[in-house]
């Protein structure tokens, strides 16, 4: 696990890290001064990607906007801004129940807001998180596979993305330590958002080494 991460090359990682801070700064500004249009197409990554990969990469954002207003996401987004803890984040999105709005692209607008607070749980998080917990990049494509094989994320149920988010907390944070001390180890200075930093480096692991099948 160790090794992997050092053969990351953390300055690109820093690079990420950089772009998904100032996505965060434009987003939180938007949303504080209550400009509704432009915080949703940050926020569903529609005017720029870095604003929630999860919804770009699938364009998943005027899907959303096809079946729910922008109001209506920003009423959202408020609900997670306001929300005490990382516990009830699944709660809320699910309440809210907005097609194709769920956990991936909901946490993603929650950790955008509050990098410190709430973290993403989407594939590339996933993945890595059992990366950490298992050691093996065999076994972590063989449990990622179990989870998403045949099926959307839509019919994963409330209680298995509650879960599954809850459970990334730990290990998503024991990654970022990693990462800082392979960003250390590269005279790279380790991003300081307590899960966009870990965030980036779970994007860069993801991509060099997850399977693909």
């Amino acid at each position: 696990m160790v090794d992997l991460v050092s053969q990351l090359d953390m300055q690109t990682v820093r690079g990420h890290y950089e772009q998904r801070e100032s996505a965060h700064k434009r987003l939180r500004q938007l949303f504080d001064a209550g400009n509704v249009d432009d915080f949703v197409q940050l926020a569903l990554g529609i005017s720029e990607a870095a604003g929630n990969y999860s919804a770009s990469e699938h364009r998943q954002g005027p899907k959303i906007l096809s079946r729910s207003s922008a109001s209506t996401v920003f009423e959202l987004a408020t609900e997670i801004d306001d929300c005490p803890s990382a516990n009830h984040l699944p709660e809320v999105i699910y309440r809210h129940d907005l097609p194709n709005l769920k956990i991936s692209v909901g946490s993603e607008i929650a950790m955008m807001l509050r990098p410190n607070q709430f973290w993403v749980g989407n594939r590339r998080t996933i993945w890595s998180h059992l990366l950490v917990k298992h050691g093996k990049k065999s076994l972590a494509n063989q449990e990622l596979k179990l989870y998403f094989e045949g099926a959307k994320e839509s019919e994963m149920t409330y209680e298995v993305w509650r879960d599954l988010y809850l459970a990334l907390e730990q290990n998503l944070v024991k990654l970022g330590q990693l990462a800082s001390d392979a960003a250390a180890a590269q005279s790279v200075t380790p991003g300081q958002l307590r899960f966009m930093w870990p965030d980036a480096t779970a994007t860069a692991l993801f991509d060099k080494f997850a399977a693909r099948k």
